[in-house]
């Protein structure tokens, strides 16, 4: 027996009628009857009279239909109970942020937009870029406002922003006095870059081996400006890192260059697991998140929106 059967059985008692009945149910007389019959030969007794103006309920049919209309109703108030919690887990979202993407749109203001906007409830997560990755790919994260894998294999990306990068150096390098530099300008330099966990030293690295040059690596750093700016201020290096996030106002002995390379940039948007069905709770953050870059003061830093 089937809940199908015996809504059919039910539509058949309340119209008194099987050719209405099976009007209201979109189905042709002929199988709402074989409905009828196959419900009978489960009870083994019959559940209708029939009769030329339509059908009344035998003292069994009398029975059923109240036990029926008791099945309906807790079946319907199951489904309620399961589509309310199915809809309720579509509005709870868990995304990692690489380190300074948070900075540029403001935590709070991600947590309030979603809310208040969305009704959706943001669990954060700060990670590197690989371990986003990494998190993503597990499903431990819904999503990751992460710099591009590029890794289509693995990932759907949907691009947000894009800031150029910059060359912190100390004032007593020659080439403190140039207003911008390239990679080939950094070739005789030792580097500073943030650890292999991000993926911005990849970018850094090409660039490199695509003008023929092995870079000299000083130090590979975890995110730790600070410790970055005082080897820079050592004169022990050059410090490359992302325009928009280099804040060296409190360095008297520093200062930071944009590097004039238009492909070199930290490339951040919404990475999601390959062939995870999207659902619109994501499609509607993502696109939130998108005008609400779009519409942040962003003239003063080295940055780009980059269109979906």
């Amino acid at each position: 027996m089937e809940i199908a059967e015996l809504k059919c059985f039910s539509k058949v008692c309340q119209t008194k009628n099987l050719t209405k009945a099976a009007k209201e149910l979109f189905i042709t007389q002929q199988a709402l009857s074989r409905t009828i019959n196959n419900l009978e030969k489960q009870m083994g007794t019959k559940l209708f009279y029939r009769n030329s103006r339509g059908v009344t309920l035998t003292d069994f049919g009398e029975y059923f239909y109240k036990k029926a209309e008791e099945l309906l109703k807790e079946f319907d108030a199951f489904n309620a109970d399961i589509s309310h919690k199915v809809e309720g887990e579509k509005k709870k979202l868990k995304i990692g942020f690489s380190p300074g993407t948070l900075r540029i749109l403001g935590g709070k203001d991600v947590l309030e937009l979603a809310k208040n906007h969305l009704g959706i409830d943001i669990e954060i997560f700060e990670y590197a870029d690989k371990v986003c990755e990494a998190n993503v790919l597990d499903e431990t994260l819904d999503m990751a406002v992460t710099v591009n894998p590029k890794n289509e294999s693995n990932f759907s990306y949907y691009p947000l922003m894009k800031h150029h990068l910059v060359a912190v150096v100390n004032k007593e390098n020659p080439i403190s006095h140039n207003e911008s530099l390239t990679f080939i300008d950094l070739k005789d330099e030792k580097l500073i870059l943030i650890d292999d966990t991000f993926r911005m030293p990849q970018v850094v690295l090409k660039h490199f081996q695509d003008e023929g040059i092995t870079p000299n690596i000083y130090s590979k750093l975890s995110h730790d400006l600070n410790l970055a700016y005082e080897f820079v201020t050592l004169n022990k290096g050059v410090f490359i890192f992302i325009g928009s996030l280099t804040d060296i106002t409190a360095y008297n002995d520093i200062v930071s260059i944009p590097i004039h390379v238009p492909t070199a940039a930290w490339e951040v948007g919404f990475i999601i697991k390959k062939d995870i069905k999207i659902n619109q709770t994501m499609i509607s953050f993502m696109n939130l998140i998108l005008s609400f870059y779009k519409s942040l003061d962003i003239r003063g830093l080295d940055s780009v929106l980059v269109k979906k």
